[in-house]
């Protein structure tokens, strides 16, 4: 019987869309796609969700410079907004509350660096209903590594096999499967609540 629901944040309880972001700054799709080739599409990008700095560390943000000189000045523009990209969705609070009115403990399981992570926090509606979480910056790792995964398990003391985790990363929700997860692989939320149905969690947005 599922007892826990295990929620990544970026694309399942909040936006992250980088392409319209970039969009409303005003560059053209050829910039953008050079721009997250050297951003969001590098696996440097993985250092800022593992960093516990209260900002993105000058180092990294060189480092992430260097990969394309010619457009530095932007590169480093957009790291320090970087928090700006992610926005909560409109269902996210009461898709928790529904969750927890159910009966269900619902924890985040999401990488992010501190950076970034502490404007959600404060900014996002849905925090004031979960029961907790690990944030890839506390433990210094990442999904899909697997000692993400063993944080969490270790600090809740949760049996996978009584919980469902949703992410919208394929290879996080594999990585999950590992530990015995019962997994999502969140497209929207329609298609997440079907799926969360048919695995017996009793949860609608319908009112």
């Amino acid at each position: 019987m599922i007892k826990t629901i295990v929620l990544d944040i970026g694309n399942v309880l909040a936006s992250f869309d980088v392409d319209t972001y970039l969009k409303e700054k005003g560059y053209s799709d050829e910039f953008i796609r050079r721009l997250c080739k050297s951003t969001v599409e590098d696996k440097l990008w993985r250092e800022v969700d593992r960093s516990d700095s209260d900002t993105i560390d000058e180092s990294l943000i060189a480092k992430f410079m260097a990969l394309d000189p010619e457009i530095a000045a932007e590169i480093r523009t957009f790291l320090t907004n970087s928090y700006e990209i992610v926005k909560e969705y409109d269902y996210a609070s009461e898709f928790v509350l529904r969750l927890k009115k159910a009966g269900y403990k619902v924890y985040l399981l999401s990488n992010y660096g501190k950076a970034n992570f502490k404007y959600a926090r404060d900014s996002f509606d849905f925090f004031k209903y979960v029961d907790g979480g690990v944030i890839s910056y506390e433990t210094g790792y990442v999904k899909p590594e697997v000692e993400i995964y063993e944080s969490f398990i270790s600090k809740y003391k949760i049996n996978p096999k009584e919980a469902v985790f949703l992410d919208d990363m394929k290879v996080n929700i594999e990585a999950a499967s590992n530990f015995g997860f019962n997994t999502i692989h969140f497209s929207n939320i329609d298609q997440a609540i079907d799926e969360l149905n048919l695995l017996g969690v009793r949860v609608t947005l319908d009112n």
